[in-house]
């Protein structure tokens, strides 16, 4: 009977101790709220405090005003070109300044009251970065993924130097999904779309120096001026 009562207290001790995890794990309406709540704060934190940079997407829409809206991007100078308002230098301002002097401006020519919708999207994510050993390093805009070839050619091509059997591929979704890529193996067998050497927005590729046993006296030179400074060298 002891024995009978113990196993009966056991199994009811795990039922209760399973149905605490459980509960633990849901949030009731009030606390589904709140997380709510604070996942939108934190947003509007990040918009308020954003600084526009070159190479932003701005979107302006004047209500009752289309002739005003625009759709640009930042120059590298900082400045955008508003319909009839002109050149504004806006990098370095928040959404709330960027709509505060914009508004100002607009007033001169709207005499009603002025509404306005501002979007600004950072492009940065946007584009997959390419340097080292190719003839023209820079940022590209990939609007989906692309094959890594493709986005060489549009880099250029490979240089002369160019050691296309270490390409290191860093990956936006972190160092486990980064690789160091022999291309070489690639185009030799034909598998030029191969799922393994597609590149999307956020990666970064670099392509290494082939590695020389001896270089020219040139090459030396140039190098050890941008490690060290040529007033290190010459002084």
């Amino acid at each position: 009977m002891c024995t009978l009562l113990l196993v009966a207290g056991y199994l009811l001790s795990g039922c209760s101790s399973s149905s605490s995890v459980t509960g633990s794990q849901q949030l009731n309406p009030q606390m589904q709220a709140q997380a709510a709540s604070n996942a939108t704060a934190d947003r509007t934190a990040d918009i308020s405090t954003y600084r526009i940079r070159p190479g932003d997407e701005i979107e302006v829409l004047v209500w009752e005003q289309p002739n005003f809206n625009v759709l640009t991007t930042v120059s590298s100078t900082g400045r955008i070109a508003v319909p009839l308002v002109g050149e504004m230098r806006i990098a370095g301002l928040t959404q709330e300044e960027f709509e505060t002097e914009l508004t100002r401006r607009l007033s001169d020519y709207i005499r009603d009251d002025i509404n306005l919708t501002i979007s600004i999207r950072n492009t940065e994510s946007l584009m997959v970065s390419v340097f080292g050993m190719v003839n023209r390093p820079d940022n590209y805009p990939v609007v989906d993924e692309i094959s890594i070839f493709r986005l060489l050619s549009t880099a250029g091509g490979p240089t002369e130097t160019a050691n296309m059997r270490k390409v290191h591929l860093y990956r936006q979704s972190g160092v486990q999904d980064s690789a160091i890529l022999d291309l070489t193996e690639y185009l030799d067998s034909g598998l030029m779309d191969d799922p393994a050497i597609l590149v999307r927005q956020g990666d970064i590729i670099y392509i290494p120096r082939k590695d020389n046993a001896v270089r020219e006296m040139s090459e030396f030179l140039r190098d050890v001026v941008v490690l060290f400074g040529i007033f290190r060298i010459f002084n």
